[in-house]
């Protein structure tokens, strides 16, 4: 009996630090030097989980392969019926593509994703054939788009490997660093401002942060993609299928940094509802009216959404 109980405790410590070792509640994550593709650390880093919105970086590689930036998109009747996020586009409107970029990275719209897709590849369907060629291309061979956006979809799935093998392409591209980077965007359109601000917390509260991308449904739960600097170096690191994603990045990131990013730093930034100022046009006066119209201005909120 004694000795039964000897090999219990033996074996109990293995079977915790097999669990969620660190407390790290996602099903798979890595962490990797980008050059060399190193690995730091990981777990599970070649299961083929959903990517939610992390198929955004996809989508902004090829539009950047594809667009200067300054085409005029016109999206179709469909983008109404987008689920959110979105930067509710209006069919017919016009809209610049460095805009529709910007809201897909910042905003995480999936009508600006969709929009962006249905121009570059004449419909959704075209453009996720496009993606996975591109994918293949990368050796993220374990990678399957359905959509331009990451909202759920059968057979749509990737690996924190390929995301990570996708997103080591997306960096070697100024413009999309830039566009990783940007921490407010103010969006225009016809009669409002819109800002909106970067999802991505570790951008405002951990200096050697570059960018990154965030995702969420209810079925896939969180999700992440980002680079980080460090002595001349870049890493990677990718999760999925995470139940508390920034305490799962700081725990993981530490295998780098002594200091990170405290939770009441995380919690101050925190992305907050998106201001929308509508800015009315100038009436002309009627013939016979001696009043002038004013100028008005209003402000509201713009309820956040549960896609990210």
């Amino acid at each position: 009996m004694m000795r039964f109980v000897f090999i219990l405790l033996l074996l109990l410590p293995l079977s915790l630090s097999a669990g969620e070792p660190n407390g790290i509640t996602a099903s798979s994550y890595l962490l990797v030097e980008k050059d060399t593709f190193q690995v730091i650390a990981g777990r599970d880093y070649h299961k083929k989980l959903a990517p939610a919105s992390t198929t955004k970086v996809m989508t902004t590689l090829l539009a950047i392969d594809k667009l200067e930036g300054n085409e005029t998109i016109v999206p179709d009747k469909q983008v109404l019926k987008i689920p959110r996020s979105k930067m509710n586009l209006v069919p017919g409107k016009h809209y610049n593509s460095l805009d529709l970029m910007k809201g897909a990275m910042v905003e995480s719209a999936n009508d600006a994703a969709y929009a962006l897709a249905t121009y570059i590849g004449g419909t959704e369907e075209n453009f996720a054939v496009m993606m996975n060629e591109r994918a293949s291309e990368l050796g993220a061979i374990d990678t399957h788009f359905i959509n331009a956006s990451g909202l759920p979809a059968n057979g749509q799935y990737t690996t924190c490997y390929d995301l990570a093998l996708i997103f080591k392409q997306a960096l070697s591209s100024n413009r999309f660093t830039d566009l990783i980077s940007i921490k407010y965007f103010l969006f225009q359109d016809s009669y409002k401002h819109v800002q909106y601000k970067n999802h991505n917390r570790l951008l405002f509260c951990f200096e050697p942060t570059i960018g990154g991308k965030t995702g969420y449904t209810r079925a896939s739960k969180h999700s992440y993609v980002g680079a980080f600097e460090k002595n001349g170096k870049v890493y990677i690191l990718t999760l999925l299928g995470s139940r508390n994603l920034w305490g799962d990045s700081v725990e993981i990131l530490k295998n780098l940094y002594a200091q990170v990013p405290t939770d009441e730093e995380l919690r101050l930034a925190k992305a907050c509802s998106a201001s929308l100022a509508s800015y009315h046009v100038k009436r002309k006066a009627k013939p016979t009216a001696k009043k002038k119209v004013k100028k008005t201005s209003k402000t509201k909120k713009i309820t956040k959404t549960n896609e990210t």
